[in-house]
Protein backbone atom coordinates (compact mmCIF):
# COMPACT_ATOMS: atom_id res chain seq x y z
CA UNK A 1 0.00 0.00 0.00
CA UNK A 2 1.27 3.43 -0.92
CA UNK A 3 1.32 6.03 1.83
CA UNK A 4 0.57 9.70 1.33
CA UNK A 5 1.67 12.45 3.67
CA UNK A 6 -0.47 15.27 5.03
CA UNK A 7 -0.43 18.62 3.25
CA UNK A 8 -0.93 20.67 6.39
CA UNK A 9 1.08 23.90 6.03
CA UNK A 10 2.07 23.01 2.43
CA UNK A 11 1.96 26.32 0.55
CA UNK A 12 2.18 24.70 -2.90
CA UNK A 13 -0.75 22.42 -2.12
CA UNK A 14 -2.85 25.34 -0.87
CA UNK A 15 -2.19 27.18 -4.16
CA UNK A 16 -3.06 24.02 -6.10
CA UNK A 17 -6.41 23.66 -4.31
CA UNK A 18 -7.19 27.31 -4.99
CA UNK A 19 -6.42 26.86 -8.71
CA UNK A 20 -8.23 23.50 -9.19
CA UNK A 21 -11.27 23.60 -6.94
CA UNK A 22 -13.48 25.83 -9.07
CA UNK A 23 -16.87 24.86 -10.51
CA UNK A 24 -16.76 23.55 -14.06
CA UNK A 25 -19.15 22.07 -16.58
CA UNK A 26 -18.13 18.92 -18.47
CA UNK A 27 -19.66 16.02 -20.36
CA UNK A 28 -18.57 12.46 -21.01
CA UNK A 29 -20.18 11.61 -24.35
CA UNK A 30 -22.62 14.33 -25.45
CA UNK A 31 -22.93 17.99 -24.42
CA UNK A 32 -26.61 17.55 -23.58
CA UNK A 33 -25.53 15.31 -20.67
CA UNK A 34 -23.09 17.84 -19.21
CA UNK A 35 -22.86 18.14 -15.43
CA UNK A 36 -21.61 20.87 -13.15
CA UNK A 37 -19.15 19.86 -10.45
CA UNK A 38 -16.09 21.10 -8.62
CA UNK A 39 -12.98 18.94 -8.98
CA UNK A 40 -11.32 18.21 -5.64
CA UNK A 41 -7.65 17.78 -4.76
CA UNK A 42 -6.89 14.90 -2.39
CA UNK A 43 -5.26 16.45 0.71
CA UNK A 44 -2.30 14.06 0.58
CA UNK A 45 1.00 14.14 -1.30
CA UNK A 46 2.71 10.98 -2.52
CA UNK A 47 6.43 10.70 -3.23
CA UNK A 48 8.04 13.96 -4.36
CA UNK A 49 4.64 15.51 -5.20
CA UNK A 50 5.82 16.94 -8.52
CA UNK A 51 3.31 15.18 -10.82
CA UNK A 52 -0.46 15.60 -11.08
CA UNK A 53 -2.94 12.91 -12.04
CA UNK A 54 -6.71 12.89 -12.40
CA UNK A 55 -8.86 9.98 -11.29
CA UNK A 56 -12.57 9.55 -12.01
CA UNK A 57 -14.80 6.67 -10.99
CA UNK A 58 -16.78 5.03 -13.80
CA UNK A 59 -20.06 5.91 -12.04
CA UNK A 60 -19.13 9.56 -11.51
CA UNK A 61 -17.41 10.55 -14.76
CA UNK A 62 -16.71 13.24 -15.90
CA UNK A 63 -16.32 14.50 -12.31
CA UNK A 64 -12.80 13.88 -11.05
CA UNK A 65 -10.30 14.32 -8.24
CA UNK A 66 -6.68 15.43 -8.58
CA UNK A 67 -3.88 13.40 -7.00
CA UNK A 68 -0.47 14.96 -6.34
CA UNK A 69 1.98 12.15 -6.93
CA UNK A 70 5.56 11.22 -7.62
CA UNK A 71 7.48 12.25 -10.74
CA UNK A 72 8.90 8.71 -11.02
CA UNK A 73 5.48 7.07 -11.55
CA UNK A 74 4.46 5.78 -14.92
CA UNK A 75 1.03 6.28 -16.43
CA UNK A 76 -0.44 4.14 -19.20
CA UNK A 77 1.08 5.21 -22.50
CA UNK A 78 4.39 6.52 -21.13
CA UNK A 79 7.49 5.24 -22.82
CA UNK A 80 8.13 2.60 -20.15
CA UNK A 81 11.07 4.45 -18.62
CA UNK A 82 9.43 5.07 -15.24
CA UNK A 83 11.52 4.08 -12.23
CA UNK A 84 8.46 4.02 -9.98
CA UNK A 85 5.23 2.03 -10.20
CA UNK A 86 2.49 2.69 -12.74
CA UNK A 87 -0.37 4.86 -11.47
CA UNK A 88 -2.89 2.24 -12.62
CA UNK A 89 -1.42 -0.33 -10.22
CA UNK A 90 -2.23 1.93 -7.26
CA UNK A 91 -5.78 3.09 -8.03
CA UNK A 92 -7.37 0.95 -5.30
CA UNK A 93 -5.14 2.69 -2.74
CA UNK A 94 -6.07 6.12 -4.11
CA UNK A 95 -9.79 5.29 -4.05
CA UNK A 96 -9.44 4.20 -0.42
CA UNK A 97 -7.67 7.47 0.46
CA UNK A 98 -10.35 9.45 -1.40
CA UNK A 99 -13.08 7.62 0.55
CA UNK A 100 -11.29 8.37 3.83
CA UNK A 101 -11.13 12.09 3.03
CA UNK A 102 -14.40 12.69 1.14
CA UNK A 103 -16.61 9.81 2.31
CA UNK A 104 -17.95 6.71 0.61
CA UNK A 105 -21.16 6.80 -1.39
CA UNK A 106 -21.64 3.04 -0.96
CA UNK A 107 -23.32 1.08 1.83
CA UNK A 108 -20.70 -0.52 4.04
CA UNK A 109 -22.83 -3.66 4.35
CA UNK A 110 -24.24 -4.38 0.88
CA UNK A 111 -22.31 -2.05 -1.38
CA UNK A 112 -25.61 -0.46 -2.50
CA UNK A 113 -25.29 3.04 -3.92
CA UNK A 114 -26.15 5.77 -1.43
CA UNK A 115 -26.43 8.23 -4.33
CA UNK A 116 -29.97 6.87 -4.91
CA UNK A 117 -32.87 7.80 -2.64
CA UNK A 118 -33.86 5.33 0.07
CA UNK A 119 -36.79 3.96 -1.97
CA UNK A 120 -34.48 2.88 -4.80
CA UNK A 121 -32.04 0.97 -2.57
CA UNK A 122 -32.33 -2.82 -2.33
CA UNK A 123 -30.87 -3.27 1.13
CA UNK A 124 -32.64 -3.29 4.48
CA UNK A 125 -29.67 -2.22 6.61
CA UNK A 126 -29.87 0.91 8.74
CA UNK A 127 -27.54 2.87 6.44
CA UNK A 128 -29.64 2.13 3.33
CA UNK A 129 -32.93 2.84 5.08
CA UNK A 130 -31.73 6.27 6.17
CA UNK A 131 -33.01 9.28 4.16
CA UNK A 132 -29.43 10.43 3.53
CA UNK A 133 -28.43 10.66 -0.15
CA UNK A 134 -24.72 10.82 -0.99
CA UNK A 135 -23.37 13.66 -3.14
CA UNK A 136 -20.15 14.72 -4.84
CA UNK A 137 -17.29 14.58 -3.79
CA UNK A 138 -18.20 11.38 -1.92
CA UNK A 139 -16.77 8.38 -3.75
CA UNK A 140 -18.68 5.72 -5.69
CA UNK A 141 -15.81 3.37 -6.51
CA UNK A 142 -17.98 0.47 -7.69
CA UNK A 143 -17.16 -0.46 -11.27
CA UNK A 144 -13.63 0.88 -11.40
CA UNK A 145 -12.06 4.13 -12.47
CA UNK A 146 -10.13 5.93 -15.17
CA UNK A 147 -7.04 8.09 -14.75
CA UNK A 148 -4.54 10.22 -16.61
CA UNK A 149 -1.75 12.68 -16.15
CA UNK A 150 -2.62 16.36 -16.05
CA UNK A 151 -0.70 19.60 -16.25
CA UNK A 152 -0.11 21.90 -13.33
CA UNK A 153 -2.33 25.00 -13.53
CA UNK A 154 -0.96 28.31 -14.79
CA UNK A 155 1.18 30.15 -12.27
CA UNK A 156 3.30 27.20 -11.14
CA UNK A 157 6.96 26.84 -12.14
CA UNK A 158 6.97 23.66 -14.25
CA UNK A 159 9.12 21.66 -16.62
CA UNK A 160 8.36 18.97 -19.22
CA UNK A 161 7.86 15.45 -17.93
CA UNK A 162 10.51 13.21 -19.53
CA UNK A 163 8.26 10.15 -19.04
CA UNK A 164 5.25 11.47 -20.92
CA UNK A 165 4.74 12.30 -24.57
CA UNK A 166 1.10 13.23 -23.87
CA UNK A 167 1.34 16.00 -21.27
CA UNK A 168 1.41 16.09 -17.53
CA UNK A 169 4.26 18.48 -16.82
CA UNK A 170 6.21 18.41 -13.53
CA UNK A 171 6.60 20.97 -10.79
CA UNK A 172 10.18 22.25 -10.94
CA UNK A 173 12.37 21.48 -7.98
CA UNK A 174 13.61 24.53 -6.09
CA UNK A 175 17.33 25.25 -6.56
CA UNK A 176 19.59 23.35 -4.22
CA UNK A 177 20.65 25.56 -1.28
CA UNK A 178 24.22 24.34 -1.75
CA UNK A 179 24.35 25.36 -5.42
CA UNK A 180 22.68 28.70 -4.80
CA UNK A 181 25.35 29.60 -2.19
CA UNK A 182 28.18 28.71 -4.56
CA UNK A 183 29.63 31.48 -6.70
CA UNK A 184 29.89 31.20 -10.48
CA UNK A 185 33.51 30.04 -10.27
CA UNK A 186 33.15 27.80 -7.23
CA UNK A 187 33.05 24.02 -7.68
CA UNK A 188 33.08 21.01 -5.40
Amino acid sequence: MIEGRSVKDDEIHARLVEAIEKPERAHLWVPADAIEFTPHVLPLVYGDGRALFTIATINQRPAYWVIRGCSTWGCDMDGGDATGPDFGEMTDDFLTDLEEHFGSGRCGYSGESLFFPKGERHCDCEECQDDYVASWPEVDGCGGCSWSRCDWPDGFDVEPNPLSRWGGNLLKLPPSPIKSRMGAGDHD
